[in-house]
């Protein structure tokens, strides 16, 4: 697996979880959190470029890149309050793509009055169902995810590959498609199988119940060719989250930062620019 020179890593009973922190020491600081289909190595360019101003952590989730795959129950929330508090990070802004947008929300909803603000790209968020959308939203979803892991269950992980760059990395290409391919082929085990995931446990409420109590700002971005279930998702967020605001980004599929940068950076200095004393 892939270990940046300069992971550190938090130790907990039965493993460690690897981050990167970097930028000022008393700087505003951001915290990045990677889709289920990548792990850090997707904020490579945000670390390098946002370390020069604020103070950034990424990380790995749980068996994702160099950290410990769970074997026992556990909860992404728990694992994020305990990073924030082991490097006394003050009302970051938390930045969550895919299954980080939801465990950003699901944060929030447990621990309120520690994140500033959120900038979510093509969020999930807990209690999602079907009925909340038109019918029929998922079936593209559906079709490709089927076939991406029915193709990893019979050994064909280049093809299960290509049916998850079709759903989720249309726009992607260059040294950003090679690395979206290295970083699926390297976390096939979470990416198909979930070997991590099946042990979560949730922490408190569902966010789809508290989205109306949520009272921090929130802007979602959703790229015009991401999988099209996503921009209705991003919507329904903006419409029931108060001081939320949705922006459709075109030209960007699921991993919007590495296909839309100058979109993302713009959505990051807006929101590092409301007001720290909310």
């Amino acid at each position: 697996m892939h270990a940046p020179d300069s992971a550190k890593y938090l130790e907990f009973k039965g493993g460690k979880i690897a981050y990167d922190i970097a930028g000022p020491v008393n700087g505003h600081s951001i915290i990045l959190i990677h889709e289920a289909i990548a792990d850090r190595r997707m904020w490579d360019r945000e670390l390098r470029n946002l370390a020069k101003h604020y103070r950034v952590l990424r990380f790995d989730l749980r068996g994702y890149g160099s950290s410990s795959p769970a074997e026992k129950e556990f909860s992404y929330v728990d694992d994020l309050n305990a990073l924030i508090e082991h490097l006394e990070l003050k009302r970051p802004l938390l930045v969550g793509a895919s299954i980080g947008g939801r465990i950003a929300l699901d944060f929030v909803v447990a621990h309120p009055g520690i994140v500033r603000c959120l900038l979510l790209i093509s969020p999930g968020f807990s209690g999602m169902d079907y009925p909340m959308f038109p019918e029929g939203v998922f079936e593209v979803d559906e079709k490709a995810s089927k076939a991406a892991y029915d193709a990893y269950a019979s050994g064909n992980l280049d093809a299960a590959f290509e049916h998850l760059r079709g759903l989720w990395g249309a726009a992607l290409e260059g040294k950003n498609l090679q690395l979206f391919r290295n970083m699926v082929y390297e976390n096939a085990s979470e990416v198909f199988q979930e070997r991590s995931g099946q042990h979560e446990r949730p922490v408190g409420t569902k966010a789809a119940t508290q989205l109306a109590k949520l009272n921090v700002p929130l802007l979602v971005l959703v790229g015009d060719k991401d999988n099209p279930a996503m921009p209705h998702v991003a919507r329904y967020l903006a419409d029931h989250v108060p001081h939320a605001k949705m922006k459709l980004v075109p030209g960007a599929d699921h991993l919007l930062n590495l296909t839309a940068p100058k979109a993302f950076d713009e959505a990051v200095e807006e929101m590092m620019n409301v007001p720290w004393d909310r």
